[in-house]
């Protein structure tokens, strides 16, 4: 027994052998069973990656050759909730150390945390959800897909032996249904393809435009054995390192360098591209305003919010700059706005959505930073330091007195918040950029805490800002768990409403618990759909908004203690009503986050706008509709 206890620990003698070899020496089940989970601890030796450009054959289940090929390509963690039929899978992970398995409690979360492990690691997300329970997860996967995030989406599809029976849980054309929402879905013809299916998935999702693809394969595949080549992911990994066009470069350059009234727009292809020290550099260069995105559609901020140039959100018709007449759109999807007289140039490295749906008058493909230093050094070769210095500075004096008015109204509007006790949402943005380290990750999907966003500083050498663009609620709190994983090292906050904190439920709050993940977890809590009022009685303002009535966006009535519900999820957790305990509170949630725990804030803010006052609801009791009291 000796022996075969040095070779599990010192020869990676895999479990299951080591399991048979102990019942063969007599001992029983249990027995075998404990002592081999009291050695795993020590017998996992770190993985080793494969060499660049190798490949190698594997004999095993289906599922055994889908986690070798993950290995190989380099995924080191894979969101799941389980079901029988992907069994398989997880068997093959018992003896593989290079992938780590997080488990959550809903599909919508599963999705989510592997969508906010995508953006803030640049890898793809792998995520692994019933068959049956898909149509959870699909809620999540519309963000990644109107954000373009590489997420893999797996299940265990149905035995292709029962395939059209109409069993009690089978239901037809899976693939279309997520059609729609998904550049690319497939289901696995053979178990020996399984593989190459798996590096087809993972090369759709992260070849730009990335976005989310849909991978079955059947449960029949994932028991069967095969014999299969896994492949080092460079041989199938296809960077879109694209340089622009060097003719419309320069065309592009001598625009600019004749503009009276230049505008540049931002957009979260920056981001993805890594290019946003080279876009502030050219911004510099130039002189130029710039423009972000609006209320929808971000889910990045890649230009310093409190830099001197930035304007704020880009909108068709502008107070300042006024009339331009060269707008550089660069990655922004929402910004090829159409400007009196201008001119529209825009380097977008997604080719399908560019020149999509209004005139541009010189479209570029490119890798945005690739994009941008060829366009800087385009600007310099076709004009002195002298010219563009002196440009630069007939421009930018504009403009930086129009961003230091914008910060005195900013300074103004946060001394006006005084020392009230009710938390106004100005005050807790005050607050929060106060304690929050330089360095964290603001993962939010909060509505109405927008409005707290300009009084922030995002980007940059500041705080990274991260919000699914399509605004699909129940997102923040398990895409920061995906977000931590990927930057371990990096202080995490997670900010939503009341509203979204209920559509995703605790679930994100299970895995936070069971992964020790040491991230503040702050409630905006205003007991409304508050922002949605807003705008239905404002844009609709129907019969509602004339007799001041709300009949759907009050949240009041229970008011949930989400503090308490932390608690029961393994989450410590407080109430915060008064401005004057804020300070202290994010303090505590900070040291516990150090300490290595999460901690939930639950913070009650003044509901503001238009109707903001109602509390009043349409009244119904479901008990008093029976004729018996049962």
């Amino acid at each position: 027994m000796k022996e075969l206890i040095r070779q599990f620990l010192d020869e990676g003698l895999s479990r299951r052998r080591f399991m048979a070899g102990l019942s063969l020496a007599g001992l029983s089940t249990v027995a075998a069973r404990s002592m081999a989970q009291t050695l795993t601890p020590f017998s996992n030796k770190p993985a080793v990656p494969p060499p660049v450009g190798s490949m190698r054959s594997v004999t095993g289940t289906g599922g055994t050759l889908f986690v070798q090929q993950l290995k190989d390509a380099g995924v080191q963690y894979v969101f799941f909730n389980p079901s029988t039929g992907d069994s398989p899978i997880f068997d093959a992970m018992v003896d593989e150390p290079g992938i780590q398995l997080i488990k959550g409690v809903q599909e919508g979360a599963v999705a989510a945390m592997a969508d906010g492990y995508a953006r803030l690691s640049g890898k793809p997300g792998v995520c692994i959800v019933a068959n049956i329970g898909l149509p959870n997860a699909m809620t999540q996967m519309v963000n990644a897909f109107k954000d373009r995030i590489p997420v893999v989406t797996v299940v265990a599809g149905f035995p292709q032996e029962t395939v059209g029976r109409e069993l009690p849980q089978e239901y037809d054309f899976q693939e279309s249904m997520v059609g729609p929402i998904t550049k690319w879905r497939w289901t696995a013809q053979a178990t020996q393809a399984i593989p190459e299916t798996t590096r087809r998935a993972l090369k759709f999702a992260t070849t730009a435009p990335a976005g989310p693809v849909f991978l079955t394969l059947p449960e029949n595949q994932l028991r069967s054995n095969a014999t299969a080549s896994i492949m080092e992911r460079s041989l199938f990994d296809v960077p879109m390192l694209i340089r622009p066009d060097a003719a419309a470069i320069e065309r592009a350059a001598r625009m600019l360098l004749e503009a009276k009234n230049p505008l540049i727009s931002v957009g979260d292809e920056i981001t993805l591209c890594h290019a946003e020290r080279e876009v502030v550099a050219l911004a510099e260069l130039l002189g130029a305003p710039v423009a972000g995105q609006g209320e929808f559609g971000v889910w990045s901020k890649p230009f310093p919010t409190q830099h001197r140039l930035y304007i704020g959100p880009r909108q068709r018709t502008m107070r300042f700059p006024g009339d331009v007449d060269v707008h550089l759109n660069l990655g922004n999807h929402y910004s090829e706005l159409a400007g009196r007289g201008a001119k529209m140039i825009s380097i977008r490295l997604d080719a399908t959505s560019l020149a999509r749906s209004e005139p541009v008058d010189l479209p570029i493909v490119a890798d945005l930073r690739l994009g941008v230093l060829d366009l800087m050094a385009a600007l310099k070769a076709l004009a002195p330091a002298a010219r563009l210095r002196q440009l630069a500075e007939s421009r930018s004096g504009r403009v930086h007195e129009y961003t230091r008015a914008a910060a005195q109204m900013r300074q103004a509007i946060v001394a006006g918040v005084g020392n009230q006790t009710a938390i106004r949402r100005e005050r807790l943005a005050v607050e929060l950029e106060a304690a929050l380290p330089r360095d964290t990750i603001y993962v939010t999907d909060c509505d109405s805490g927008k409005a707290m966003d300009p009084l922030m500083s995002f980007g940059g050498d500041d705080k990274t800002y991260v919000c699914p663009g399509p605004a699909v609620l129940g997102w923040a709190a398990a895409a920061s768990i995906g977000a931590k994983l990927a930057q371990p090292d990096r202080p995490v906050v997670a900010i939503m409403g009341d509203g979204s904190m209920m559509f995703s439920g605790p679930q994100p709050l299970w895995s936070m618990a069971r992964y020790k993940a040491p991230i503040t977890t702050i409630i905006y809590n205003n007991l409304s759909y508050n922002n949605e009022r807003n705008r239905i009685w404002t844009y609709g303002a129907g019969t509602q908004f004339k007799r001041g009535i709300d009949m759907t966006c009050y949240n009041g009535n229970p008011d949930v203690d989400f503090a308490k519900t932390a608690q029961a999820w393994g989450v410590d957790g407080e109430v915060v009503h008064e401005s004057s305990q804020l300070k202290a509170a994010l303090a505590r949630a900070l040291r516990a986050n150090v300490a290595g725990e999460p901690y939930l804030l639950d913070i009650h803010v003044e509901r503001d706008g238009i109707g903001a006052a109602l509390s009043w609801h349409p009244e119904f009791s479901i008990a008093d509709q029976r004729t018996r009291k049962v």
